[in-house]
C-alpha cells in the first residue's frame, strides 16, 4: 500500500501490481498480474503526482483522480487492458500532468547504409575534374600532420599519402566524414564544415595523388624477406600488384613504399575486424595471419619501390611549402 500526503487528509493507494480480491470468507487472495507498459508507466506518474501534488491541484482533484485510479484498476484486473488505460489517462488533466514527448527512437545505421552514403559522395568526387590548386590550399592544413611532403612522419603513426591514388583517397576522406571508418582525429578534419563539398574533396586528391613518393620511410627488420615475398605472391599481389602499385579502378591503395609500422597496425585492424571499411574479401583471406606472417609479409611491401618518376629525390622538399 502507498500513503499519499494530499492536505488534510491521507489515502492510501494500492499497488498496481497486485489484486486483491474478496472472498466469500472475507480472507483476502493477493493475485499478481502481469504489468501493462503504458499502464504501469502512466499509474506511476499519477501516483508520484498524488504522493507530492506538485502543480497543488485542489483536494476534490485529488479525490476525483482517486476514483478514476480505483476503476482503472479494476478495468486492468479483469483484463480491459486498452479501456483501463484509455479511463487512467484522465487523472492526467485533473492532476494537471504535463505530456512528455516519446523520446525519439534512434536507428544506427547498418554498414550497408553507411556504404551507401560513402559511395554517393564518392561518385560525385569521381565525376568532377580536381581544381589542383586548391587542393593546394586544402592540402596545408593537412600538412600539419602528414607533413608538406605528404610523407608523414616517421615513426608511421600516419599514411604516407604521397602519390596515392585520388581514388583511394576520395574513398578514405568518404568513408571518414560519413563514419564509414572509425577516425576521431581525422573526422573534423575530413569534414564538409573543414574542407567543403565533392569538389574540394576530388581537389585535395588530385593535389596528393601529384607529390613524389618517398621510398626511404620506416622498414621491418629484414630478417624474413624470403618468406614475406612468397606470402605477398600467393595473398596480396592479385589485388595490390605485383609491385604494391594498386589499382586506381578498384579504390586499391599503393602499399609499395609505405611506412612499415603504419602497415603493420592497420593490417592487424583489418584482420582483427576493427577497420569497418575493409574488403570483406580482404578480412576473410587475412584472419588467420600470425604474428610471424605479418611482419614478414609487410617488412617486404615496405621494401617495394614505385617506378623511378614517382620517386622523390633524396632531400627532396615540396616547392609548394617553400617560403622565399
Amino acid at each position: 500500500m502507498v500513503s499519499v500526503d494530499s492536505g488534510p487528509m491521507s489515502i492510501s493507494i494500492p499497488n498496481c501490481r497486485r489484486v486483491v480480491i474478496a472472498i466469500a470468507t472475507a480472507s483476502l487472495l493477493v493475485i499478481s498480474l502481469p504489468a501493462v507498459a503504458g499502464f504501469d508507466e502512466d499509474l506511476e506518474r499519477i501516483d508520484h503526482a498524488l504522493r507530492k501534488n506538485p502543480s497543488r491541484v485542489l483536494q476534490q482533484a485529488v479525490e476525483s483522480c482517486l476514483g478514476r485510479r480505483a476503476f482503472a484498476l479494476d478495468l486492468y484486473n479483469r483484463g480491459h487492458t486498452v479501456r483501463a488505460e484509455r479511463f487512467l489517462r484522465l487523472c492526467f488533466d485533473l492532476l494537471k500532468i504535463p505530456e512528455v514527448a516519446p523520446t525519439p527512437k534512434v536507428v544506427a545505421p547498418t554498414p550497408e547504409d553507411l556504404n551507401a552514403k560513402a559511395r554517393k559522395q564518392i561518385e560525385q568526387a569521381l565525376s568532377l575534374t580536381p581544381d589542383v590548386a586548391h587542393g593546394l590550399q586544402i592540402y596545408r592544413d593537412c600538412a600539419a600532420c602528414h607533413m608538406p611532403e605528404g610523407w608523414s612522419l616517421p615513426y608511421g603513426g600516419m599514411p604516407q599519402l604521397a602519390g596515392q591514388h585520388r581514388s583511394v583517397i576520395i574513398k578514405q576522406l568518404a568513408d571518414i566524414r560519413i563514419g564509414n571508418r572509425g577516425n576521431a582525429m581525422m573526422a573534423a578534419y575530413a569534414s564538409a564544415e573543414a574542407i567543403g563539398g565533392a569538389q574540394s574533396i576530388a581537389d585535395v586528391a588530385g593535389y596528393i595523388e601529384s607529390l613524389e613518393i618517398n621510398v626511404r620511410l620506416g622498414k621491418g627488420s629484414g630478417k624474413d624477406l624470403e618468406y614475406g615475398e612468397s606470402l605477398y605472391r600467393e595473398n596480396c599481389a592479385q589485388c595490390h600488384g605485383e609491385n604494391g602499385e594498386g589499382n586506381n579502378e578498384t579504390y586499391t591503395p599503393r602499399i609499395h613504399a609505405q611506412n612499415y609500422n603504419y602497415l603493420v597496425r592497420q593490417f592487424e585492424w583489418i584482420r582483427d575486424g576493427e577497420r569497418h571499411n575493409a574488403n570483406p574479401e580482404m578480412v576473410a583471406q587475412i584472419k588467420a595471419f600470425e604474428d610471424r606472417e605479418v611482419h614478414a609479409v609487410l617488412d617486404y611491401v615496405s621494401r617495394l619501390e614505385p617506378p623511378i618518376e614517382m620517386q622523390a629525390p633524396p632531400d627532396w622538399k615540396n616547392p609548394d611549402f617553400v617560403t622565399e
